[in-house]
C-alpha cells in the first residue's frame, strides 16, 4: 500500500492550504490568551528546529506529515491575529465608544453609492474633534457615512473634507441566524459608521496633492467618471445592473430587479467575480494574440501565447482596482494572476495546486475571508467545475482518433450540455452553503443560468468594457456602445422575471446542521476522488450526497435544533418591538406578535424573526398571535404568513386601526389562514398535558377598562392577553395593556400567576402597576425594547418595583435575545453577546439566569 506520506507529496500545496484553513477554522472558535499565543509562538519554533534536524537525517516522509500540524498552527496565530480588535489608541474605534456627535477631518477613499434615497461612502480620517471640546486629535481608520439623498458631485476620491457627522460603532440584532452587519463592516476594516444631517454639513479643504496621493486615488476617480458615464448614456431602467457588473456598485440596483435575479438563482452574476475576469481575459486575449500575430518577425522569435497571456495581467489588475478591489473582485484577481503565471513559467498545471495556491495566497492576505459565505461559494463552486473538467473536456474539444468530423449541431448540442452540466453541478455544489447563509434555493437557476450568463457575460460585459476606454477617448463611441450592451441587460431583467414568477422558483427553507453539511461535502470528496476509491465506495458516496440533499430540501422535524423534552420561550431582539417565539415539548409552535424596528429597507420579519425560525429548524408554525394592531408588534408579520403557512392567526378583532393591519389581513385569507378572534378561555392545544396557549382576556372594547378623554389613545394598547403552558409552568403576554386594563383584570379575578412574565408596554410607565406584578407574581420579567430606548423601556420605577419584590428583570436591549428553557427542574435563561465585545466574533449563547422551579 502506498505510503500516506506520498500521496501527501503529490499534492503538498493542497494538504499544506488545507491544514492552513484548519488552523483559521480553529481561530474563530477556541481564543487563547495571549500567554498561550506566546507559548505556541515558541513551540512553533521548537518545531521548526527540529524539523531542520530531521532534513538532515534525510527523513523526508515524516518531514512532510510533520508539515501539516505547522500549517495549521500558522494558521491558528495568524486567524488569532486577525480577530485582534485595533490596539492603537488614536484609532476611532478607541475614540468612539457611544453615539457621539463630532467633527472629522479626512479623506474620502470611495466613490458614493446611492440606492435612491441614502447615499454612502468611507472616509480615512486624520484628525476629529468631540462636540464639546475645542481641540483637534489626531485620528486613523476609515468610517462609514451615510447622507440623505445623492453625495456632492463635488467631492470626489481624494478630496481631504470636514464634515460634521454623527457617529457610533455599527450595531446588529443579537439574534443567532440573522446577518451580523457589525461583523461584516468591521472584516472591511470599518469599526465605526455615522450619518450626516445636511450636505452643508460635509465641506472641501483646499490641498495641494502629491503625486502619490493622486495616484492612489486615481482608480476610485475613473470609478466615478464610469458611473457617471454610465448614468448618462445607459437607460435609466439598466444603469443600476452596469454599474453593477463594471464597477461593482450593486446600490442602484432596484429592489425589484434585485429579487427577480435572487428568484431566478442568478443574483451572482452581478457580483464581479472569476467569470467576469475569464470573459475579460478572453477578449484581451483574442484582441492581443490576433494583434501580435500580424507581426512575422515577433511570430517566428518569440512565444506569442505566452505575451498575449502576460499582457492581459496588467489590464486584468487595472480592471479589479476599477471595480473597487472589494473582496470578490480581490479574490477573482488573485486567482487570475496565479493562473496566468503558472501558465507563463510553465510550471505544473494541475487545477487542484492552482487552486490552493490562490486560497493560500488570498487567506495570507485577509484570513478572515475564510468565514465570509461568497469565499465558500466562489471556491466550491470553482472546484466542482473542476472535478467535471475532464468530462467537459471530451464534449468541447473534437477527437483526433475519430474518423469524421463533429457536425454544428452536435457541436451546438456538445457546448448546450457542457453549460447545463457546469450549471447543474455548481447550483448542487454550492446548495447547502447558500441554503445555510441565505436560506433560500432557487431550482430554476440551473436552467436561468443558461440563458442569463451569456446576455451578460458574453453580451453586455463585453460592449461595456470594450466602452470604458472610449469614455476618455471618444465619449459617443463609449454611449453606442453601452447602448448595445443595454439591450443585452433588458432581455436579462426579462428572463429573470420570467422564471423569478414561476411558483417553484424558490425554496425557503431551514438552515442545514453542520453534521449534515459535513457529510454532504465528504460525500461529494469521496465523488470527486473516483480514480482511486472502488466503484462500491464511490456508490456510497453517491448516496450519501443524494440523501444529504434530500434531507436539507424535505427538511423532517427531528432535524430541528430545539432540545427535547423543554418548554422553550425566546424573545427576540427586534429593536423597539416584540416577537416571541413559543416551543412546547411535543414540537407545536407559536409565535405571539412579530414586529420592530422598520428603518432598513426589509422587514424585521424577513431580517430577523425568519431568520432565526430557520436558524432554530422550523419550516411552518402552527399559530401567530397578534396581541393588538400596533405596527411594532405585527409589521414583520406578512413575511411571515408567507413563508411559514401559521393554521391560525390570532386577532384581537377584524377592523384593524390602520391600511396595513387590514392589508395583512387580506394577506392571510389569501394564504387560507384561519383569522380567530380570541375570547376568554379559548385555548389552542395538541396535547394539554404537553402543553398550551390559551386567551386569558380580550379587553379590546370592554367598556369597564375605558378611560374617558385618553380611550381614543389607548385604544390600539388594548388586545388579547395570552397565557402559554406547559406542565403547570406558564408565561403571560399581555401585550401593551396600560394600568386600567390591568386593573381591570385583577378586578375581574383572572388568574394572571406566571413563571415569566413579559413585561406589558415594552417596560413603560404607563403599565406594570405594583398591583399587577404582585398577581402575576413571576419569577422573571421580560423587556423587549430597543437599545436606543434605554431609560424609559424600561423604565426606573420599573426597575425598583422589580427589585423591591424579587423578581429579576431581563431587558433584549442589554443580553440581546432571550432564550428560556424550562427543564424538569431548572429555569435557564441565555442570552447573546460576543466573546470580549468584539466585532469580528460572532454572537455565541450566554447564561444570564439559571433557577429552580418549585412545582405547584
Amino acid at each position: 500500500m502506498r505510503h500516506p506520506a506520498s500521496h501527501i507529496s503529490d499534492h503538498l500545496l493542497v494538504y499544506l492550504t488545507l491544514s492552513f484553513i484548519a488552523g483559521i477554522s480553529m481561530a474563530s472558535r477556541i481564543s487563547l490568551p495571549e500567554v498561550t499565543i506566546s507559548h505556541l509562538c515558541l513551540g512553533l519554533f521548537v518545531f521548526l528546529s527540529l524539523l531542520t534536524v530531521l532534513h538532515f537525517l534525510q527523513w523526508r516522509k515524516t518531514i512532510i506529515c510533520m508539515f501539516l500540524p505547522c500549517l495549521s498552527a500558522l494558521g491558528y496565530y495568524h486567524g488569532q491575529l486577525a480577530f485582534e480588535i485595533p490596539q492603537n489608541p488614536e484609532h476611532i474605534f478607541n475614540r468612539i465608544t457611544g453615539k457621539t456627535e463630532v467633527v472629522v477631518i479626512g479623506t474620502l477613499a470611495t466613490s458614493a453609492e446611492f440606492d435612491g434615497k441614502t447615499s454612502q461612502v468611507i472616509v480615512s480620517t486624520e484628525y476629529m474633534r468631540f462636540h464639546e471640546s475645542p481641540e483637534l486629535q489626531p485620528t486613523t481608520g476609515n468610517i462609514l457615512l451615510h447622507l440623505q439623498g445623492p453625495w456632492p458631485t463635488a467631492l470626489i476620491p481624494g478630496d481631504k473634507l470636514i464634515i460634521r457627522a454623527d457617529l457610533k460603532r455599527p450595531d446588529s440584532s443579537r439574534t443567532p441566524g440573522v446577518f451580523d452587519y457589525a461583523q461584516h463592516l468591521a472584516r472591511k476594516g470599518i469599526w465605526i459608521s455615522g450619518s450626516v444631517r445636511s450636505p452643508l454639513f460635509v465641506q472641501k479643504l483646499e490641498e495641494n496633492q502629491g503625486t502619490l496621493h493622486t495616484l492612489r486615488y486615481l482608480p476610485e476617480r475613473i470609478r466615478t467618471t464610469i458611473g457617471d458615464h454610465i448614468d448618462i448614456s445607459v437607460p435609466a431602467e439598466n444603469r443600476g445592473l452596469y454599474r453593477a457588473i463594471l464597477t461593482g456598485d450593486i446600490s442602484r440596483v432596484d429592489g425589484v430587479t434585485l429579487e427577480t435575479f435572487k428568484g431566478s438563482g442568478t443574483f451572482h452574476i452581478l457580483s464581479i467575480s472569476g467569470l467576469h475576469m475569464t470573459i475579460i481575459f478572453i477578449l484581451l486575449y483574442t484582441a492581443l494574440y490576433w494583434l501580435l500575430n500580424r507581426s512575422e518577425r515577433l511570430l517566428f522569435r518569440y512565444p506569442l501565447r505566452k505575451w498575449a497571456t502576460i499582457l492581459c495581467l496588467p489590464v486584468l489588475v487595472g480592471y479589479g482596482l476599477l471595480a473597487g478591489l472589494n473582496a470578490p473582485v480581490f479574490r477573482a484577481v488573485i486567482m487570475s494572476c496565479v493562473v496566468i503565471v503558472a501558465v507563463c513559467t510553465d510550471r505544473p498545471k494541475s487545477p487542484s495546486t492552482l487552486l490552493a495556491c490562490a486560497a493560500l495566497i488570498i487567506l495570507i492576505v485577509e484570513p478572515l475571508a475564510l468565514l465570509t459565505a461568497s469565499f465558500q461559494l466562489s471556491f466550491v463552486a470553482t472546484m466542482a467545475i473542476l472535478f467535471l473538467f475532464p468530462a467537459l473536456k471530451k464534449l468541447i474539444l473534437a477527437d483526433s482518433t475519430t474518423p469524421s468530423p463533429r457536425t454544428w449541431r452536435q457541436i451546438v448540442l456538445n457546448w448546450l450540455l457542457a453549460g447545463l452540466l457546469v450549471s447543474t453541478v455548481a447550483t448542487l455544489a454550492t446548495a447547502p452553503i447558500i441554503l445555510f447563509a441565505f436560506n433560500r434555493f432557487s431550482p430554476v437557476g440551473i436552467l436561468a443560468n443558461l440563458l442569463v450568463e451569456p446576455l451578460i457575460c458574453l453580451w453586455s460585459l463585453p460592449a461595456g468594457f470594450l466602452a470604458i476606454p472610449f469614455i476618455f477617448l471618444q465619449p459617443d463611441i463609449s454611449t453606442w456602445l453601452f447602448r448595445i450592451g443595454a439591450v443585452g441587460l433588458s432581455a436579462a431583467v426579462q428572463a429573470t422575471t420570467f422564471f423569478s414568477s414561476l411558483s417553484f422558483s424558490t425554496l425557503w427553507l431551514p438552515s442545514p446542521p453542520m453534521t449534515l453539511m459535513i457529510a454532504f461535502y465528504a460525500g461529494l470528496l469521496g465523488c470527486s476522488l473516483c480514480s482511486l476509491l472502488t466503484k462500491t465506495w464511490i456508490w456510497i458516496s453517491g448516496m450519501v450526497v443524494t440523501a444529504c440533499l434530500l434531507l436539507m430540501l424535505l427538511f423532517p422535524t427531528f432535524l430541528r435544533q430545539s432540545p427535547v423534552n423543554s418548554f422553550q420561550l425566546s424573545f427576540l431582539d427586534v429593536g423597539q418591538g416584540s416577537a416571541t417565539l413559543v416551543e412546547f415539548p411535543q414540537g407545536m409552535t407559536m409565535l405571539i406578535d412579530g414586529g420592530g424596528s422598520s428603518s432598513t429597507k426589509s422587514s424585521v420579519g424577513e431580517r430577523v424573526i425568519a431568520r432565526f425560525l430557520w436558524h432554530k429548524g422550523i419550516r411552518r408554525l402552527d399559530a401567530v398571535v397578534i396581541t393588538h394592531p400596533h405596527a411594532d408588534h405585527y409589521n414583520g408579520l406578512g413575511f411571515i404568513l408567507e413563508r411559514f403557512s401559521p393554521k391560525q392567526l390570532w386577532v384581537r378583532d377584524r377592523l384593524g386601526h390602520d391600511e396595513n393591519f387590514r392589508q395583512l389581513l387580506r394577506l392571510a385569507e389569501e394564504h387560507q389562514i384561519a383569522i380567530v378572534t380570541p375570547q376568554e378561555g379559548l385555548r389552542f392545544a395538541s396535547d394539554d398535558k404537553q402543553g398550551f396557549f390559551e386567551c386569558v382576556a380580550n379587553v379590546a372594547f370592554d367598556k369597564s377598562t375605558s378611560t374617558g378623554a385618553k380611550e381614543t389613545r389607548n385604544l390600539t394598547n388594548k388586545g388579547v392577553i395570552i397565557k402559554a403552558c406547559s406542565k403547570q409552568y406558564c408565561a403571560l403576554f399581555p401585550g401593551d395593556i396600560e394600568r386600567a386594563e390591568e386593573q381591570f383584570l385583577i378586578d375581574r379575578g383572572y388568574d394572571l400567576r406566571a413563571g415569566i412574565l413579559l413585561a406589558p408596554h415594552h417596560g413603560s410607565i404607563t403599565s406594570n402597576s405594583p398591583e399587577f406584578l404582585a398577581a402575576v407574581s413571576p419569577d422573571l420579567m421580560m423587556v423587549s425594547a430597543g437599545r436606543s430606548e434605554r431609560g424609559n423601556f424600561p423604565h426606573g420605577h420599573l426597575q425598583d418595583d422589580c427589585a423591591q419584590k424579587g423578581i429579576e428583570l431581563l431587558t433584549t436591549a442589554e443580553s440581546g435575545t432571550l432564550e428560556a428553557i424550562i427543564g424538569q427542574s431548572h429555569l435557564q435563561v441565555f442570552g447573546y453577546a460576543k466573546n470580549r465585545n468584539n466585532p469580528l466574533y460572532s454572537y455565541e449563547p450566554v447564561l444570564v439566569s439559571k433557577k429552580i422551579i418549585a412545582w405547584p
